[in-house]
């Protein structure tokens, strides 16, 4: 019998927090490679600010709760339970992906586990595998195979039986009610709720790409011409007839594509940015759930659509490098790194933070936070969405959102949750029960002075922690597995049995 062992030697100070981060790089079938905490494929600001408008992401995001997956493949979720805020056991997974009220998690093998409402996705996922990308309707998943073929379920109407039996498809798309699926060819196929674009899609081959507003599609072809179909009253009429278009942007109740010289046309309800702005020179349009705002190439910036959620009064002069948006209000950054608000000021539209060295902005709903460049965090906006309450310090590196919630993430893995508690706003407490290849979160209250490895045979035979762990905690010396209830996380230690003997990497790590 071999043994390795780490004799450290430091000071466990509290001003200073210092972490032990003992990291075992594994070979678990599913697992090891996984980013620990890695959310949904869409939260809430990625599908404000990242898809040209918030229907146009390939999922809808969940509106009341939180799923991470953790370095083995297994899922953390919290929020409201009925919503997916309860996760399904075992690990393996390796993506995850949402409904408005469900989640569905892929494994290695493409196979599929749903939780949450049942009604909106979260029981009925197919039970084969080869599964590569889930999308979804507010309420339905539709999951494509690497052959092209798709299976759907999920909500009544939104897409979940409707669709078509076979087909070769490329990729998918989805608005609120309805799927489009394109194929090699450049051919679509829609299905779900026909008067939302889930029928009479257009005729002919050669489209490109799918657009979406919350009840219609608008399709590009190769040489730019458009095509939209669904409610007349979102879009699905009006699209222009003649022009060359390179991309396509939406509101909920209408869409603006521009073209290389930077002009605009807009079509579908006026309120909601349908009327075409004048000039030309933009080179970027963003939006929120009523009105546009588009950037020029001196960073100036042009809005129109819905006075209430920022179709005017957007700020003067140029410079600024990009817009972001809850559903009724926009905020901008500029070159130096500060920031400008404009739209429904209940819902991050005023209040913005002064001084600068702002580098990115995210948001839920109705409230925004904007990370520094030493990660420390403000925020502004409706109170009950995550508008107050941010954590002080720094050291964060990215933010995730919920309808009404915020998650931020340390390098180390480390996360804290503020906003309306019912739908994730609290911060979950950490797991401790130690399946294969789970990460075990234990408390150091004073310095460690040795973690022993007992090797034999290639695998892990025993293992002990010097000195003694505090109250409340305890060790299997042959299982490796650490339980009990800490108060506060200090050292995350991975440990479990493995078939060869593993790289082991100790890092220390300091965080305030």
């Amino acid at each position: 019998m071999n043994s390795i062992s780490f004799n450290t030697s430091f000071t466990h100070l509290l001003l200073l927090k210092i972490a032990l981060v003992v990291s075992i790089n594994t070979a678990i079938a599913g697992g090891g490679n996984i980013e620990l905490n890695r959310f949904t494929e869409v939260d809430t600001s990625s599908a404000h600010n990242d898809n040209g408008g918030y229907y146009n992401a390939s999922n809808f995001p969940n509106s009341s709760a939180f799923a991470t997956l953790q370095t083995d493949g297994s899922i953390m979720a919290w929020g409201d339970s009925s919503y997916g805020g309860t996760a399904p056991a075992g690990n393996g997974y390796t993506k995850i992906y949402s409904s408005a009220y469900a989640f569905a998690a892929t494994k290695a093998d493409g196979s599929i586990k749903a939780w949450g409402a049942s009604y909106a996705g979260g029981t009925g996922a197919p039970a084969d595998s080869g599964y590569i990308k889930i999308y979804s309707t507010l309420i339905a998943f539709t999951a494509i195979k690497a052959d092209g073929s798709i299976k759907m379920w999920g909500g009544s109407g939104h897409g979940d039986t409707s669709a078509p039996s076979n087909g070769i498809y490329t990729k998918v798309y989805s608005n609120a009610f309805a799927f489009a699926a394109l194929k090699a060819d450049g051919s679509i196929t829609a299905w779900g709720d026909s008067n939302k674009g889930g029928s009479n899609a257009p005729a002919g081959s050669g489209y490109t790409k799918i657009y979406s507003a919350s009840s219609a599609f608008a399709a590009l072809k190769a040489d730019g011409s458009i095509k939209a179909w669904g409610d007349s009253s979102y879009g699905g009429t009006g699209a222009p007839s003649t022009g060359v278009y390179t991309k396509i942007y939406s509101t909920a109740h209408a869409f603006a594509a521009l073209k290389a010289d930077g002009s605009i046309t807009a079509w579908g309800a006026s309120s909601y940015g349908g009327t075409t702005p004048s000039g030309s020179g933009y080179t970027k349009i963003y939006s929120n759930d009523g009105a546009f705002a588009a950037l020029k190439t001196d960073g100036s910036i042009k809005v129109w659509g819905n006075s209430n959620t920022g179709g005017v009064n957007a700020p003067a002069g140029s410079g600024y490098t990009k817009i972001y948006s809850t559903g009724s209000a926009f905020a901008v950054i500029k070159t130096d790194g500060s920031i400008k608000a404009w739209g429904d000021s209940n819902k991050g539209g005023a209040n913005a933070p002064s001084g600068n060295d702002y580098t990115k902005i995210y948001s839920t709903a109705s409230a925004f936070a904007a990370l520094k460049t030493d990660g420390s965090i403000k925020v502004w906006g409706n109170a009950s969405a995550g508008g107050t309450g941010a954590p002080v310090g720094n050291g964060y590196t990215k933010i995730y959102s919920a309808q009404s919630a915020f998650v931020a993430i340390k390098a180390d893995g480390s996360i804290t949750a503020w906003g309306s508690s019912s739908v994730g706003g609290t911060t979950p407490a950490p797991n401790l029960t130690n399946t294969t290849g789970a990460d075990q979160i234990v408390v150091i209250g004073s310095a460690i002075t040795g973690i022993t490895f007992h090797n034999s045979g290639g695998s892990i035979a025993s293992c002990t922690v010097a000195p003694t762990l505090p109250a409340g905690l305890s060790i299997d010396s042959a299982t490796c597995t650490i339980s009990g209830t800490p108060t506060e996380v200090r050292l995350l230690l991975c440990t479990q049995s493995l078939q060869e003997m593993p790289q082991i990497i100790l890092t220390m790590l300091s965080f305030l």
